[in-house]
């Protein structure tokens, strides 16, 4: 069994059965994996990991319930330990649908396609869905917009190392240890026409910190990549979470507070997807 642990928690929203369709309920929401491992994919043509990248390790299941009961809340959780998962509203979704986002199917055209009037219309009206959910005083902000191809364990690219991070936490705010509950969090929006999912370790930083033993002292300075990868260097039994975000909805985590990743390897179709980073409450 895996000893997972009560930290990071998953909230749905209430507007969450908004338009979803019955194939979809069909389909699990959460999977656990066995744990992590260095990662590697032999597949010709692709981004390689980078040396030292972690991965989630297969086989992947369902949670028990007594597991689910300590993945899920009923209540909104902190903005800096919690996920939430919120489905756009069908005037959004059919602004996008209307502008042709259905017909992009390369990273190139999703490039293109963000430069047109059509796009930026539609993603005025996404900013405007998502004032709401500011806890600052800015509003939402648009940090970026792009297409993955499908196919991949783990998604992100270090462009600077020209090579994929693995699982890994966000380091933009470069905050130290001890103010990472004050970090700015991330809304990823799913444009695309499959399933997507958000990989992540329901621990955080502050958690992982004391299960690694590290001294109070340290708590001053940024978080490292190396601490990232000795956690699951020392405990390779932990759990990855495999959140599905399906098409229309999106995630709201604060990945400069934990250790996650994307997915597209069950996706057919070109990954789209929408990020705003900023601080944002996870809604009721």
């Amino acid at each position: 069994m895996s000893n997972l642990r009560r930290s990071i928690l998953i909230y749905r929203c209430q507007n969450l059965e908004l338009d979803t369709t019955e194939p979809e309920l069909q389909i699990p929401r959460v999977l656990l994996s066995s744990g992590t491992q260095l990662a590697c994919d032999s597949v010709p043509g692709r981004i390689q990991y980078c040396e030292g990248a972690f991965m989630p390790q297969e086989p992947w299941r369902e949670p028990t319930a007594q597991e689910s009961a300590l993945l899920w809340t009923k209540e909104p959780p902190p903005s800096y330990s919690g996920v939430g998962i919120v489905r756009l509203s069908p005037d959004v979704l059919a602004l996008f649908a209307a502008s042709g986002i259905a017909s992009v199917t390369t990273p190139l055209q999703v490039a293109e396609f963000k430069n047109q009037e059509k796009c930026h219309q539609a993603l005025d009206k996404l900013i405007e869905y998502f004032k709401p959910f500011c806890l600052s005083n800015s509003p939402p902000v648009i940090s970026g917009m792009g297409g993955r191809q499908p196919g991949l364990s783990t998604a992100t690219i270090d462009n600077k190392r020209g090579c994929r991070n693995g699982l890994h936490t966000d380091s933009w705010d470069n905050l130290p240890l001890g103010k990472k509950q004050e970090s700015t969090n991330r809304i990823c929006v799913n444009l695309g026409l499959d399933s997507r999912y958000f990989l992540f370790v329901n621990l955080t930083e502050m958690d992982i910190f004391k299960m690694l033993g590290c001294h109070d002292s340290d708590v001053s300075k940024p978080w490292t990549r190396q601490l990232t990868n000795e956690f699951m260097s020392r405990y390779p039994n932990y759990p990855v979470v495999k959140l599905r975000i399906a098409p229309g909805e999106a995630y709201i985590a604060p990945t400069e507070n934990m250790i996650h990743d994307a997915s597209t390897v069950e996706m057919k179709h070109l990954d789209i997807k929408v990020m705003m980073r900023g601080y944002y409450r996870i809604p009721v």
